[in-house]
């Protein structure tokens, strides 16, 4: 049992003074010297189990470091069963950050050729022609690829800053790219791999990937031409300064926006800067082709369907616009050198402005702890960027590490602070959950089409509407958020559409199936409550048990009332397996579980 039970109890407290008093700290055990006796120990009538008096000091009694485990894991995660809460718990959190990033990264391109072998075997399994085999693999693959992998992978912790980088290097299938699979899984292996790497380097390479050229048009973007009046593409310098570096407005090192001597905000580019920085990226296209009758070699002008998606992009000096460009108002990229000379002048002076530091850092808070970090926490971690302890700039793992140590990351105090805390976006409410409660499946396949989620909630990884993701980071949506100042990002695919979708879903998962594929005869991935129905005997002990996996420790009295009001009713039939099931819907879709602080 997990909260010890008294009729009556007495503590005796036999100090032993010696040279100075001895501090004491109860339930941490370190109390040799304190003495308890209480009247008798106490056992519930449903169980053989003894809540003794002693456990109240020694700490065994006592959740706290589960609870803090748990909430950490959720930050530094997608999910985590009930063993890792332990041994995270038990190990501490700088050295389970420190394992995590010596783990070699694993990445979603392997896991997504595993599936692919799969459902080729399948076709044939399932007495399939060999002329019908499967060989157009879209963004239904990468699906099944995502869920295995975060569902089964040790790399954790990459695998969390990858999706919190995806959400701001944006490319989604929602556009021509939906249908290449292994492009998309290439290019969210960029973020795997950058993701406790070095900024600058992620910042080229999600430059230079085919996805992103297909995605924001500077892939085959060619050089001036005054007399067939072509101008270079100004979509993707636009968005690498908007989106993915600088912002549309000068920042202080705490990500506020600096003033001129009128009071405005001053903008951190114009459009002149777009055009200049357009002409950087002109001549790239596929570096390879598949095999087609048409061309054997790689050229300026090859489309999606004809481009290897898994290699970056290759400089064609002849469509490259030559000459200087003048960008961010005083800085110069000479004339006379090659085009991606060009790209690596233009990356460096994107990574080296002083906006980089304060807007990427800040974005990252937001994903990871919290919509409204104070200055004094984004300014912290925007100094870790501009300079780590090894004196380098850009380094994610340094930035990832104190983001989630800072102490207000960390400490309990603000918990009650009205400014802190997140809606937690649907995605991470279900990759959470599906790895909390633990998941089964016969051939082990946790293959998931996600499409029915992602139009019950409007979210599912790679699939944003716009390059401007699912949500802004500054949305402030109408009401008491906004009276206050404050910004709620998720708040924004929060509606009356995708809440009742979500409430449905959880009830899905739940009563249904948890996920499912779109292969003929694939059996369903279930939820596995084997764990939770041995406690259902006692509502009591199985909610403590979800408390610390599901709502770290935030469980309100009053919410807990509820649920065990409700499953003391059920007592007929499979009674322990109803209780479990009733039990995680009713917290999953309560506003503790809905606010993560």
């Amino acid at each position: 049992m997990q909260k010890a039970k008294f009729l009556c109890l007495f503590f005796i407290f036999d100090w032993m003074f010696k040279v100075e008093a001895q501090s004491i700290i109860l339930g941490a055990g370190q109390n040799p010297e304190v003495k308890v006796e209480s009247s008798s120990d106490w056992t519930s009538p449903l169980w053989n189990k003894v809540a003794e008096s002693k456990n109240v000091f020694d700490g065994s009694g006592l959740n706290y470091d589960l609870y803090n485990a748990s909430r950490f894991l959720y930050q530094a995660t997608t999910g985590s069963d009930y063993q890792e809460v332990k041994r995270t718990a038990s190990m501490g959190f700088h050295p389970w950050i420190n394992e995590q990033i010596a783990l070699k990264p694993e990445l979603l391109s392997d896991q997504l050729e595993k599936v692919l072998e799969e459902v080729v075997d399948w076709h044939y399994v399932n007495g399939g022609d060999s002329i019908d085999e499967p060989d157009y693999f879209y963004a239904l693959y990468f699906n099944y690829a995502w869920w295995q992998h975060n569902l089964t992978t040790k790399d954790k912790l990459r695998q969390r800053i990858a999706l919190a980088l995806s959400e701001i290097f944006v490319i989604s299938a929602n556009s021509d790219i939906g249908g290449v699979a292994r492009g998309m899984s290439n290019y969210y292996d960029i973020l795997v791999r950058n993701s406790l790497g070095n900024f600058k380097d992620l910042l080229l390479e999600v430059s230079l990937h085919p996805m992103m050229g297909v995605y924001l048009s500077h892939l085959n973007n060619p050089k001036t031409d005054i007399i067939e009046n072509i101008r270079p593409d100004e979509n993707y310098a636009r968005e690498i300064m908007q989106l993915f570096t600088i912002g549309l407005y000068e920042l202080n090192q705490d990500g506020t926006r600096k003033k001129d001597s009128l009071g405005n905000d001053i903008p951190t580019y114009t459009q002149r800067d777009i055009q200049e920085l357009a002409k950087v990226f002109t001549g790239l296209s596929f570096s390879e082709i598949m095999p087609n009758q048409w061309i054997d070699t790689p050229q300026f002008g090859v489309n999606l369907y004809l481009g290897i998606p898994t290699k970056p992009m290759k400089m064609f000096e002849r469509y490259h616009e030559q000459g200087p460009k003048y960008i961010l108002g005083n800085v110069t990229i000479p004339g006379g050198q090659s085009g991606m000379k060009d790209i690596n002048d233009a990356i460096n002076v994107l990574f080296n402005h002083p906006n980089t530091a304060p807007f990427i850092c800040r974005q990252l808070i937001q994903r990871l702890i919290k919509s409204n970090p104070s200055k004094e926490y984004v300014s912290r971690i925007a100094n870790v960027f501009d300079k780590d302890q090894n004196g380098q700039r850009g380094n994610l793992a340094s930035v990832i590490k104190a983001i989630l140590l800072d102490d207000e990351a960390r400490t309990c105090d603000w918990m009650n602070d009205d400014s802190n805390g997140q809606l937690r976006e649907p995605i991470l409410r279900y990759a959470h959950a599906m790895s909390a409660v633990g998941v089964e499946q016969y051939y082990g396949r946790y293959w998931n089409s996600s499409y029915e989620f992602l139009d019950a909630t409007n979210q599912m990884v790679l699939h944003a509407p716009t390059v401007f993701n699912f949500f802004l980071p500054h949305h402030s949506p109408k009401g008491a958020l906004s009276a206050k100042g404050l910004q709620g990002p998720e708040f924004q695919i929060h509606n009356s559409k995708t809440s009742i979708g979500f409430l449905n879903q959880v009830n899905n998962w739940i009563y249904d199936y948890a996920m499912y594929s779109w292969m003929e005869d694939d059996p369903a991935t279930l939820l596995s409550f084997d764990e939770f129905e041995e406690l259902a005997r006692d509502p009591e002990a199985m909610l403590n048990l979800y408390d610390i996996l599901i709502s770290h420790g935030r469980l309100s009295d009053r919410t807990r009332e509820i649920i065990k009001t409700s499953l003391h009713k059920l007592i007929r039939g499979d009674f322990r397996n109803d209780r479990a099931k009733m039990a995680l819907y009713l917290l999953m879709i309560s506003p503790d579980y809905a606010i993560f602080k």
